[in-house]
């Protein structure tokens, strides 16, 4: 049987091969389908897709009455009629998503622990991608309103450092870098500085500079400082987001907040793996990128100052580990005096990508709902012209939600006259 909102989304031949491709790994090859369906999963936790789980029942036709159940996670575009579907498709995020499944991961992860991302099982470009539910592996989302405490944080740098390993040791087998191998992947998919990316960043700049007037403990001139430095620094900030001239670079994930690392969770509910989802704004950049966006979007800055360092060499050392079974010395291939000085001049790149972009990603469901479900309209004025309706009414209204806004813009702010205070006093000194 067949449930109406499958006809949209997947053919019945598509189907009986995804089931049949995930029977086979589990040497099931005779089997026949019972039933199947469409379920939309309707949290609002995805921004540039709607979320599915297609839910299969099959039988071995020897015991035709023992059913088994398997589910898969099902992604395709946003809604024609949304403002985020000509972005999609303009800049392709979805396309990009489905040739890294496709056609990327199958060379570079060859090898790679297979829970560190879901299998795909079908990829159409700009229609439909289908990967493993890793639900059934025992992998859960995260509340995204708590920040990640270390042990988080420990498990999340030991994958992403096996992941970002498998660069290096593919461009060193094939005197290839992935960016000439792989260009159609490379491409930048959140801020193009063109067009509607452009606008859509604008309007990000514009919300924040906003919401630099809701901060406690700053007089009108600190203010009027920060908005002016913030609007300096973000003017070339979609360049930086280029592959770096200076720095090696691998593919990074580009977007490691909440809900795009899924936990695996042991009996007394510690974390012991984890799994990186959604690569729709991956990108080629250093390690650092990844390492630093990923502790601003989910940490505190508490817990930034107190273990940065200790989890830079767990990333590190967990990096030498996939480098060493590959025959490679990590210390040849990407020194740790390399690295370190790479998170040095990533560090306020990577703090302003924080502040412009947590505002969205920390929404609660309410809002978001608001916005992204309910009223159209404002979404196509709050993504392409001002934040600032959105985010401040936000700040305003929700305590863990002004908490973490507060934490991140302070420290940007801290940041910028601690820095200017230290260039000054060098040009000082040279004089």
């Amino acid at each position: 049987m067949r449930e109406v909102e499958i006809q949209k989304i997947l053919q019945d031949e598509q189907c009986f091969e995804i089931i049949r491709k995930k029977l086979r790994q589990d040497a099931m090859d005779d089997f026949s389908l019972v039933n199947y369906e469409i379920v939309p999963i309707n949290e609002v936790n995805g921004f540039m897709g709607q979320y599915f789980t297609l839910k299969a029942t099959v039988a071995c036709p020897k015991s035709p009455l023992e059913t088994k159940s398997i589910n898969f996670f099902t992604k395709i575009p946003p809604p024609i009629s949304s403002p985020q579907y000509d972005f999609v498709q303009q800049y392709g995020t979805f396309k990009k998503e489905v040739a890294l499944y496709t056609t990327v991961f199958p060379e570079m992860l060859d090898g790679l622990d297979k829970r560190c991302i879901p299998e795909c099982f079908l990829g159409v470009e700009n229609d439909v991608i289908v990967l493993e539910d890793m639900a059934h592996s025992g992998y859960t989302m995260t509340d995204k309103s708590t920040p990640f405490d270390f042990e988080h944080c420990e498990i999340l740098m030991k994958t992403l450092a096996k992941f970002h390993a498998k660069s290096f040791i593919f461009e060193q087998q094939y005197k290839k870098t992935l960016h000439d191998e792989f260009s159609h992947c490379m491409h930048e998919t959140l801020w193009p500085a063109d067009g509607r990316a452009k606008a859509m960043f604008d309007a990000a700049v514009k919300g924040i500079v906003s919401m630099i007037d809701l901060l406690p403990g700053l007089n009108d001139d600190q203010r009027s400082n920060f908005k002016e430095k913030i609007v300096k620094l973000c003017a070339d900030h979609t360049d930086k987001l280029s592959p770096s001239m200076k720095h090696k670079n691998v593919l990074c994930h580009g977007d490691l907040w909440a809900n795009n690392i899924l936990f695996k969770y042991d009996a007394d509910k510690k974390p012991i793996e984890c799994c990186l989802i959604d690569f729709q704004l991956a990108r080629y950049n250093p390690p650092a990128h990844d390492i630093l966006c990923f502790l601003q979007f989910t940490t505190t800055r508490q817990l930034r100052e107190k273990h940065n360092e200790t989890l830079f060499r767990i990333y590190y050392d967990s990096m030498a580990i996939v480098m060493k079974e590959a025959d490679l010395d990590v210390s040849e291939i990407f020194p740790w005096d390399e690295f370190i000085e790479s998170i040095r001049d990533l560090r306020i790149t990577c703090i302003i990508h924080g502040v412009l972009n947590t505002p969205i990603m920390l929404l609660k469901p309410d809002a978001a709902s608001k916005y992204f479900c309910e009223k159209p309209e404002l979404l196509e004025s709050v993504l392409y012209i001002d934040r600032t309706p959105l985010i401040c009414e936000q700040f305003k209204e929700t305590p863990d939600y002004r908490a973490r806004m507060i934490d991140g813009l302070l420290e940007l702010y801290d940041y910028i006259i601690n820095y200017n205070h230290t260039m000054h006093k060098k040009t000082v000194t040279r004089q």
